[in-house]
């Protein structure tokens, strides 16, 4: 790996550099609604440029890693990944900014599910390998790099993995009003009875008291800023009323 792939990814010119060569106090010649100069009595009028903006954001090329990594398939992957921390290392800033790309490039964290490669990213859950939007895989068995063939969009795998959390919500949770909702734990069904939360800390929430659900509350009731304040297990003719089962 180039011991400047730091410098190739990151140190390009920048969005913004057209005004870098404008210097405070500079002035332009004010012209009139035809393109001609305005006079005054000591000659053309001038008004004040503006100051340069400091604005200038980061412009990345992230081609030279992703050419390297294609270079790397069929090697195992902890010797690839050896290659790049000894030249990116994550006491700079700049370097540590590389490595993080290297999963939107590399699957790293896979396993075999049902004779398939399953991917677990960085966000979201976990999905098949033909739905991810990475170029390349770490096989879970052989440990080396290799080509995701079948990768998909990110715009598809963004709905794909929206579809799966809405799907799996629906297997666990019912709205059954704005500030009620039916949970299935274990294989009841409860009614959960939600409040807002005024004061963090000054609350129980009794579903995650009761050790009824290790979900995080965001996750678990499907939005922020709420927790369970009454809950009762519902009634076998009560969830057949609802279409629970």
């Amino acid at each position: 790996m180039r011991k400047d792939m730091s410098k190739v990814i990151v140190e390009r010119p920048r969005v913004g550099r057209s005004w870098a060569g404008r210097k405070p106090g500079r002035t332009r010649v004010v012209a009139d609604d035809d393109g001609e100069p305005l006079r005054t009595a000591r000659g053309a009028a001038r008004e004040p440029m503006r100051a340069p903006r400091k604005t200038k954001s980061l412009n990345e090329n992230l081609n030279p890693l992703r050419r390297y990594l294609a270079a790397q398939v069929g090697r195992p992957w902890s010797k690839v990944y050896a290659e790049i921390s000894e030249h990116l290392k994550p006491t700079s800033t700049v370097q540590q900014h590389v490595r993080d790309h290297l999963e939107d490039f590399v699957a790293v964290k896979t396993r075999m599910k049902a004779g398939k490669v399953v991917v677990a990213p960085r966000f979201g859950g976990e999905h098949p390998l033909d739905e991810d939007w990475c170029y390349f895989y770490v096989h879970p068995r052989t440990g080396l790099l290799r080509v995701n063939e079948r990768r998909t969009t990110f715009q598809r795998a963004r709905r794909l993995a929206r579809q799966r959390a809405a799907a799996e919500l629906a297997e666990r949770m019912r709205v059954l009003g704005p500030m009620v909702q039916a949970h299935r734990f274990g294989e009841g069904w409860w009614e959960v009875k939600l409040a807002k939360i005024e004061t963090p800390g000054s609350f129980v929430d009794v579903v995650r008291s009761a050790r009824l659900s290790t979900l995080a509350p965001d996750v678990l009731y499907g939005r922020c800023g709420v927790y369970a304040r009454e809950k009762r297990q519902l009634s076998k003719a009560e969830m057949k009323r609802l279409g629970l089962r």
